[in-house]
This record gives C-alpha cells, structure tokens and sequence, in this order.
C-alpha cells in the first residue's frame, strides 16, 4: 500500500499556486500630506491602524470640506474640479470604522449643528409657504376674470419659497438615482463615505442594473460636469454645479469584484479612483494611550473642517443651489512640475513603458496630481498652488500609480479561489492530512460551512495539485466516508 502510494505521489500534478501572492505595500509617503500630515498622524496614534488607511481618510475629508470653494486651474488642462474618489482595501479587524470616525468627527459634529437647526427652519418655511400659498389663491380668485391682471400681480409675489435643505451631508448606500435626490435636495454638495463598502457595492448602487448608471453618474460628478437626468418614475433633473467626492473602504474580496470589473474600467471609473491596500498592523497593536497627543494632533484639523463646511459656498448669482468655486491657479514654480510629470506619465502608458498594465489610470495620473496639489492648497488656506503643494501632489501621485500596478494582478482572485485559499491554509494547520466532507464543512473556515461550498474548495485545491480524492468508503473517525481528501506531500 505504501509502495502504491508512493506510485502515486509520484505522477501527482505540481501544486500550483492559487493565485500571486501581492508584494508588500509599499511605505506611504506620508511627508507629502504637507498640511495634512500631522491629522494622518493623529489618526494612526488614536487607532493604530495602517497609516495609508488614515491618509485616504484625511484626504477624503479635506476633498469633501474643499470641492464646494475651490476648482483648479491646470496647465493646458483647463479648470477641474478638487472631487476626489478613494477607496482603501483593508481586512476586517483593520480599525476601518474607527478610522473613519476619527477623520470625520468634525464633518459629523457639524451635520449635526444642521440637524438640530433644520427642525425650525422646516417649520418656518412651512409657515411661510403656507401664507404664500393663501396668498396666491386670494390673488386668483380676486383676478380670476381679468387673465392679464393676475399674470402681473402673481409675478410680484416672487418664487415659491424652497424647504431648506436637508441637514445630511454624507450618504453611505445611495442608489444613482438617491444619489441625484441627494444633490437635488440637500447643499450641492456632500460625499459618499463609508467603512462598510461591502454594503454599497453589494447593495443598490452596483447591482447588475444599476452599477453603470452608478459609474457613469460618478465619472459625471468626478468631472464637475452637470447631472442631466430625465426618468419617467423619478422625473427630471438638471443639475449644474454639483460636487459630490467618495472614500470608501472595503474588503479584499469585494476589492476583486470591483476592480475585475471590465465594464466599470470600460466606464474609465477606475482611473478615476485613488486606491490603497495597506499591509496589516494587526497583532502589533499594544495597548498604548496616546489620546492627548492625538487630540492635539487632530484639533486643528477639526477646526479647519469645521470652518471649511460651515463657510458658505460661492454660487451663481442667478442660482443659489449651483456652486461657482473659486478658481486656484498655478503658482510660479508649480507649473514646470506638473508639465513635466505630465509627459513623464504620458511616456510610461506608451507601448512598454512601465505604466502600460495601467494605461487608462495613467492617462490621468497629472491631472491627479493636480487635483490632490489643490486639496491641500486650499485646505491650507492658499491662495495659488504652490510649487511645494505641487510637488507633494506628484509624490502622491505615483505612489497611487505604483499601488494601482501592485493590486493590477490581483484583481482577477475569485471568490472561490479565496476561499479554497483560506480552507488550504487550515488544512495546513492540522496533524492530521486527511479531512473528510462534513469534518470540513462543520469544523473547517466559515467561509466553507456548507457541503457544497466545502466541496467545491476541495476541487480547487485537488486542481492545484495541494489534495487528492480518497476513494469512497476509506475510513475516517472511525466511519466510511463517501467524500474524503488527503494533503499532498
């Protein structure tokens, strides 16, 4: 019999991996926050989470706070918006809502101020609709024969008054369609944050019939351009001078179904997007309390968001719902640097060049740079983007390039690739190299915790060369199993 094995070990397939294994992240460039840098900072001390997590979310933040007062003016590029949209890859257990609250306390301590201030603004304006609304019947029933008369004295009462908006400025699982109401009803800007994106990409906004109208109407407020929507259930919707930036954070698994996503990349929304997948701090997480030093880090940048939000926006002077952010131009030295970052980009997506695996993201890569020179030149209060806030808008840049090659070779691991990853791994564990159907499915990964779901890893795993099927009846816990399999040597 041991002879017969060994035959059979023999001619057994190579183990193959089940797909690369992604190299370390590499450092994040944390002096290039500028500004920003000691809020990054105070968010790692307050969670100790990865510190390329606490960047994504500061800078979400200062987008979110900025996009409605400024836009930037670029070299030959003409004027864009400062909306940004950054998704942060990181496993459960990565403090991503703790993260999340710490770099949003502010923008959440405000909305609140809002909230607390909108139940009597709603009862005025109900007040003052209602005697508007009397007014103009008494009008139409003083005028009602003399068409020419009531036409004249409705045109002196002025608009219908609008409810004021609604205090929200966050949404975390909007469909296209909310997401248009949102920027219809509440201030013209706001922001889709959230920690759990699992929940927006697996809910309304990307299920199979809404996630183009869902990546086409990003691109749309990615690009400052007006939302023109006409719906025969939700009516229409014209929408000019609209902001409207993203941070969401999400799980590998839900990483490779968005970033495999072929139509999505058709759309361009992937290189639109600035991501991270940060190696994990996990098990390095000591109890330490830097509370007082993270506040201190943290209360100036709460400060300045708070003033930032609750600074009332410029807007068209014919059109108190459309924003007219005021333009950044380029500083002295800032130019020369975009130009040249601009050509060097362009040069890597050529044919070889070392940015062709990400072609579509590259052709974008100044123009992100750009954008995240801006943010931090207006969350610092510039006038102009300097050649500083340029440089670090550069360094951030490439390192979302070289981020965006690494995941570009994960991004085709299924779901079931991961989880025959995660039931090889406890197999690894165990002494004993043969598991049989319901041992797996009952003691095995909760990922498997179904017959189906266990056998279907196994046949990945014997496909991969890592197990082979024992026969049926070979015996296990003392019992004939009719689905058994045994660790290859």
């Amino acid at each position: 019999m041991a002879d017969g094995f060994a035959r059979e070990t023999a001619h057994a397939p190579e183990k193959r991996p089940l797909y690369r294994t992604l190299p370390p992240a590499l450092p994040y460039p944390v002096g290039a926050l500028g500004p920003l840098r000691d809020a990054a900072e105070g968010v790692r001390l307050l969670t100790q989470a990865p510190l390329a997590l606490c960047a994504q979310s500061v800078l979400g933040a200062a987008a979110l706070a900025v996009q409605a007062h400024h836009d930037v003016i670029l070299p030959g590029g003409g004027r864009k918006p400062l909306t940004q949209i950054f998704v942060s890859i990181a496993e459960s257990g990565e403090r991503k809502s703790s993260v999340d609250r710490a770099a949003l306390h502010a923008v959440y301590a405000v909305e609140a101020r809002w909230a607390e201030a909108h139940a009597q603004d709603f009862a005025d304006w109900k007040a003052d609709h209602a005697a508007w609304k009397k007014h103009k019947e008494h009008l139409e029933t003083t005028h009602k024969a003399k068409r020419t008369e009531l036409a004249a004295a409705l045109r002196t009462m002025g608009a219908e008054p609008k409810p004021p908006p609604h205090p929200m400025l966050l949404v975390a699982d909007p469909s296209p369609e909310a997401l248009v109401m949102h920027l219809a009803d509440a201030r013209p800007w706001g922001g889709v944050f959230t920690a759990e994106g699992g929940i927006l990409v697996g809910g309304n906004a990307f299920n199979d019939e809404t996630r183009m109208r869902t990546g086409a109407l990003l691109n749309t407020l990615w690009d400052g351009e007006a939302i023109r929507r006409l719906r025969v259930v939700t009516g229409k919707a014209f929408l000019p001078g609209r902001r409207c930036s993203a941070h969401v954070m999400v799980q590998p698994v839900v990483a490779d179904g968005l970033l495999s996503d072929d139509m999505l990349d058709g759309l361009g929304l992937l290189a639109r997007m600035l991501l991270v997948a940060p190696d994990s701090t996990a098990g390095t997480r000591l109890f330490r309390d830097c509370a007082a030093e993270a506040k201190a880090l943290l209360a100036p940048y709460n400060a300045r968001l708070t003033e930032l939000l609750e600074r009332e926006p410029r807007v068209k002077a014919d059109a108190d719902a459309v924003l007219d952010p005021l333009p950044l131009e380029c500083g002295a030295d800032a130019p020369a640097l975009w130009i040249a970052f601009h050509d060097y980009a362009e040069r890597a997506i050529h044919e070889g060049g070392e940015w062709r695996a990400i072609r579509a993201w590259g052709a974008k890569a100044a123009e992100h740079a750009g954008r995240l020179a801006a943010v931090l030149a207006a969350y610092a209060g510039e006038g102009h983007v300097s050649g500083q806030a340029m440089a670090n808008g550069v360094t951030l840049a490439q390192h979302y390039a070289a981020e965006m090659l690494r995941l570009k070779g994960g991004a085709a691991v299924t779901p079931e690739l991961r989880e025959a990853k995660r039931l090889l791994d406890w197999w690894l564990a165990r002494r004993d190299p043969r598991a049989h159907l319901s041992e797996i499915y009952q003691r095995g990964p909760g990922s498997v915790r179904t017959a189906s779901k266990a056998r279907a890893a196994c046949e990945v795993l014997v496909e991969h060369g890592w197990l082979r099927e024992m026969q049926p009846g070979a015996v296990l816990d003392d019992a004939p199993r009719k689905a058994a399999w045994e660790l290859m040597p």
